[in-house]
């Protein structure tokens, strides 16, 4: 029910943006995507495999110049629960372009696990990007199978140096709302350069986090390698 009143809320918000914008926000119907091969999926400073390599995949089927829905997936594992190692996101978002250089994206998220399901739940964000600062804010119902809420803040900025290199940050702040679990924060902190059409990044991440999540928390340094379709 969550889902079907956050899809019609994004259609809704859509539709009026069309009509306020003209020709330019037509449906263009064309899909985009991107997959992502890392040695250790890292996300808001806790690894998703166990340290372990993992592949993710995203594709995008866009009505408009601000609206898109579409499916993301990937390999999990989690210590705690050997029983889920598949991830898929129902994935929903609005963009809202201010300037060339500054938009907002409201963001929804339907999260399913397999085969264990404890984990599922959704998320809410809204992800602001302002002359390449990008500020987020996110809202999960059900953070890492607790059963409990989180909130994450983060602020993250891409710098470009040397000739085609990026040095990319991010600082993350997540409140849980689970019995045990203290706030903590994340850092990460990539090297990137893009041959072609592939993008390599040698990235180390670190996160204070404490109780039954320090390990999944631990200093960790990983490269990937991602293209886009």
């Amino acid at each position: 029910m969550k889902l079907i009143f956050a899809i019609l809320f994004l259609y809704l918000s859509t539709a009026f943006s069309q009509d306020s914008s003209g020709s330019q926000s037509k449906p263009t119907f064309r899909m985009n995507g991107k997959a992502n091969l890392t040695s250790n999926y890292v996300e808001k400073g806790l690894t998703q495999t166990a340290g372990d390599p993992g592949l993710q995949a995203d594709f995008w089927f866009n009505f408009g110049s601000q609206f898109r829905m579409g499916l993301w997936a990937a390999n999990v594992n989690y210590e705690n629960n050997a029983g889920t190692h598949f991830w898929l996101k129902l994935n929903a978002d609005i963009r809202v372009d201010f300037t060339n250089t500054s938009n907002l994206i409201i963001k929804y998220s339907d999260n399913h696990y397999f085969k264990s399901n404890n984990r599922d739940g959704n998320t809410i964000g809204v992800h602001l990007d302002f002359s390449g600062y990008k500020v987020l804010y996110e809202i999960d119902n059900n953070w890492q199978g607790t059963r409990a809420a989180a909130t994450y803040a983060g602020l993250g900025k891409d710098f470009p140096i040397w000739t085609n290199w990026i040095w990319a940050n991010q600082f993350g702040y997540t409140i849980p709302e689970a019995d045990g679990v203290k706030a903590f924060f994340d850092i990460r902190s990539g090297l990137g350069k893009k041959l072609k059409d592939i993008f390599t990044m040698a990235t180390l991440t670190y996160t204070n986090a404490t109780g039954s999540f320090k390990e999944q928390g631990e200093l960790a340094a990983f490269v990937n390698v991602s293209v886009e379709y």
